[in-house]
């Protein structure tokens, strides 16, 4: 009872809760993240223009959160949706995006963003025991309106160890594109640095192996789902028909490891939509998702 009297009160006021914040699409942040993803299309030494549109998920490179440490989490993530102790323990489960093909994100541009809580879900037992789950909306819109959306299921848990699911088998069909990459030490302070991400699970292998109880520091769920839209939105571009991607789901299966070898498949499922996947360095799927595009 003393689960849902605790979670239930601040449930009640969280659901009331919305924040938003002002950014511009600025060129520098553009250009570090496309150094980090090591995008073959953007010259590394050379900021985009004005007016350049900004491909799907990059826009992580922009709305950092603006607190100071003393407000952060002990392990240094950020708080605005937490729940009460002691639900400490954060992972990223999945989440979905949609973009506006009519009126994308440009270099250039003073964007808003609204968050705000679309549903807290407090679950029993499990194999973490109890458990939190909350779905976080963002809404950006630039000066003609509303240009993307994304959503962020995180779940918090008393307790962090190292069971992971079952393996999931990798897709039997074949894949129209694979890309095979190696996340370093390097490419997760990068993608940490570029978010003003600071939750030691991603860049501090003490804490991750001791705290956490993982094999080594973890691949950032947003850099999983951004490697999968990014290489995506890359073959699609050599397709004569020019689709944009204007929709993904996913879900986060398992971690992965930092410097584990890792693929990133896609294949098209029908006219308009795209299976991808992130196959881990044992052959299991990490990230699944599915895409839309017009």
């Amino acid at each position: 009872m003393r689960f849902y009297s605790t979670v239930s009160k601040w449930k009640h006021d969280i659901l009331q809760k919305k924040i938003l914040e002002k950014d511009v699409i600025s060129a520098s942040q553009f250009n570090l993240m496309a150094n980090t993803l090591n995008h073959p299309k953007y010259a590394y030494n050379k900021l985009p223009t004005k007016g350049t549109i900004l491909p799907p998920a990059w826009h992580l490179a922009y709305f950092p959160p603006r607190v100071p440490e003393s407000e952060l989490s002990s392990d240094g993530y950020e708080t605005d949706w937490s729940p009460p102790f002691p639900y400490v323990h954060r992972m990223w489960a999945g989440g979905e995006l949609s973009w506006n093909k009519d009126n994308p994100l440009k270099v250039g541009q003073n964007v808003t963003m609204q968050s705000s809580i679309r549903d807290v879900q407090m679950r029993q037992g499990g194999r973490r025991g109890d458990s939190v789950f909350i779905w976080v909306d963002k809404e950006l819109h630039n000066q003609q309106g509303w240009a993307a959306t994304e959503s962020r299921c995180w779940v918090y848990v008393k307790q962090q160890d190292n069971a992971n699911p079952s393996p999931t088998p990798p897709p039997t069909a074949s894949p129209d594109f694979i890309i095979n990459l190696k996340p370093t030490p390097i490419t997760l302070f990068r993608f940490s640095a570029l978010t003003f991400n600071s939750h030691l699970i991603h860049y501090d292998h003490i804490y991750s192996t001791t705290v956490e109880h993982q094999k080594g520091c973890l691949t950032h769920g947003p850099l999983s789902f951004t490697l999968m839209v990014t290489h995506l939105d890359q073959y699609l571009s050599t397709d004569s028909n020019k689709k944009v991607i204007t929709s993904f789901n996913y879900r986060c299966l398992s971690p992965l490891i930092v410097n584990d070898p890792i693929t990133v498949l896609g294949k098209q499922t029908s006219a308009n939509e795209y299976g991808l996947w992130v196959i881990d360095h044992e052959g299991k799927i990490a990230v699944k998702g599915t895409a839309t595009v017009a």
